[in-house]
């Protein structure tokens, strides 16, 4: 079965993520040769995703004058575009006919299987990052991006194996173990959770999405003054990040600090007022904060599980 909750979002920043990639003006396959003929090219390396369109639509429709490598740089400049604006279904179709021209560019296949991981699609995503892993088996990114649709298909082995071979090919960034300890936080093995997100945060100490991670693992734990310093890092760097507010918010009612938990809530929801989490929440510290000022025996709560990001 597949996870739709866990293919929305991360599958969307996934797509998204690798076409920014691909606008960049410095990527090799953006770059066309010799100028190009067409007029177009001015538009078709904006980093702006409308102009881009514009101008590769341009170039595109008098295509044939162009080189090989320029028809190619055309239509994988114009799905970058598309994939940007989540467009999906106008990338897919720019990547393919890119592959028409190229079929053996891994770039364009993880791309390409990106959108349609981002779609939902998630056996044709699989099947194209088979096929770039095939070609290019020492890409990293191509292992997270698969490990990312076996997991969304509930392969956990897959997904961890995948994940494992990801860590081995990266050496320098913190994608492959915030993946693998989302992973294993996810099956609730939380100490191999903590480890991978703490090297994560070796490697990039102002990453918000390993700190929450690693804070929601020592909840999970009841460790609370532990998760409260992540928590309270993760919101150091980015202020509006709901899911470590929740998660705080979570932590203080675990300590039974109400009224910091109602805070918390509240803040949240002055950012996504119609998140429902937070208005259960500060519901919920409402009314043990009445009980606890009646002066009656300390109120029962629950804390509850540890929250992921909420968009």
């Amino acid at each position: 079965m597949v996870d739709t909750r866990s293919v929305s979002y991360s599958a969307r920043c996934l797509a998204i993520s690798i076409a920014v990639l691909l606008l960049e003006p410095s990527s090799a396959l953006c770059e066309h040769e010799n100028n190009g003929l067409s007029p177009g090219w001015a538009l078709c390396r904006s980093t702006n995703p409308d102009e881009r369109i514009t101008g590769c639509s341009q170039v595109i429709a008098a295509l044939a004058a162009e080189t090989k490598h320029n028809q190619l740089s055309a239509y994988i400049n114009r799905a970058g575009a598309y994939q940007v604006k989540g467009d999906f279904t106008h990338a897919i179709e720019d990547y393919t006919k890119a592959l028409d021209i190229e079929p053996a560019s891994a770039i364009v296949l993880l791309a390409r299987g990106a959108a349609f991981y981002a779609k939902g699609e998630i056996d044709q995503a699989i099947a194209d990052y088979d096929r770039a892993i095939a070609k290019d088996g020492k890409n990293a990114t191509i292992f997270l991006a698969r490990a990312s649709a076996w997991r969304a298909k509930g392969q956990k082995d897959k997904s961890l194996s995948d994940l494992n071979e990801a860590v081995k090919l990266d050496k320098k960034t913190s994608a492959p173990y915030l993946a693998r300890g989302a992973l294993y936080h996810g099956a609730g093995e939380h100490e191999r959770a903590i480890a991978d997100y703490s090297e994560a945060i070796r490697r990039d100490p102002k990453n918000p999405t390993a700190l929450n991670g690693r804070g929601a693992c020592y909840y999970a734990k009841s460790h609370y003054e532990k998760a409260l310093a992540d928590f309270n890092t993760a919101l150091s760097i980015d202020e509006k990040y709901i899911a470590a507010l929740i998660n705080r918010a979570n932590t203080w009612r675990g300590m039974k600090q109400f009224t910091r938990a109602k805070t918390d809530y509240d803040a949240a929801l002055t950012i996504k007022p119609n998140l429902t989490v937070a208005q259960k929440g500060s519901a919920d510290m409402a009314g043990l904060i009445l009980k606890q000022s009646s002066g009656g025996p300390p109120p029962v709560d629950q804390a509850p599980k540890p929250e992921h990001d909420h968009n």
